[in-house]
């Protein structure tokens, strides 16, 4: 069975478009999986609060009943360690370094490398483009920073070939997939154009709720399902 890697953004989408129990359909087909540091920003800290405890407990009782195992596996923040001192090396500005990642960011592509994982979801756009067009990071943080940078040609060698393998997708494709098996079905009500009104408002829900996703490639996707 295939093994997908989750980041906490895409998990943070899903239960805020209230889209999680897509998650129960998925493992049907895949081992779900995530770090102790997602689980920590997903459960443990939101658990302290008032404002994100209901989420926590959705993405808890998750776990609890097996949907999404947790790695508790002390070799996954020793090679997080060695990819975030990697990244962060990768551009510089005026000689300095600039810091692009945290460890725990880089947990997640630690943990789908070392259980060479089918898939990493992640939201998040610098990681996301780190790791599937590391090139066009450069300019990305650029436009960001607001200032020109420089990068390490042997650093971004080192970078690919240790990240090469690595398949990246997001929620916004996730629910995208969850439309093509019918599995939102449930919610087409009698109302004009209800398949296309239907996967607009998950697509949108999805973006709006944190998916780095362009307004252009959601018209791509409804475009290409034909509805």
């Amino acid at each position: 069975m295939k093994n997908i890697l989750f980041d906490s953004g895409p998990i943070i989408s899903l239960t805020t478009s209230n889209l999680l129990w897509l998650l129960d359909e998925f493992r049907k087909k895949a081992n779900l999986l995530m770090t102790l540091s997602v689980k920590r920003e997903l459960v443990d800290r939101p658990l302290e609060t008032r404002r994100f405890k209901f989420e926590a407990l959705q993405v808890e009782s998750l776990i609890q009943k097996g949907t999404i195992s947790v790695l508790k596996d002390d070799t996954i923040t020793k090679k997080a360690l060695e990819l975030s001192n990697l990244a962060n090396t990768l551009l510089s500005a005026h000689g300095q370094n600039i810091k692009i990642v945290q460890i725990g960011e880089m947990e997640t592509v630690a943990a789908a490398m070392l259980y060479k994982a089918d898939a990493v979801v992640i939201d998040e756009r610098i990681t996301r483009t780190l790791l599937e067009n590391p090139h066009g990071l450069h300019l990305l943080m650029e436009k960001r920073l607001h200032m020109q940078l420089q990068h390490n040609e042997k650093v971004l060698r080192d970078w690919e070939e240790a990240t090469r393998h690595i398949s990246v997708i997001r929620s916004i494709e996730l629910v995208t997939i969850a439309y093509e098996q019918g599995l939102l079905d449930k919610f087409i009500v009698d109302i004009p154009n209800s398949r296309r009104e239907l996967l607009e408002s998950i697509l949108w829900s999805v973006k709006l709720n944190g998916c780095s996703v362009t307004d252009d490639e959601i018209d791509t996707i409804v475009k290409t399902e034909k509805v």
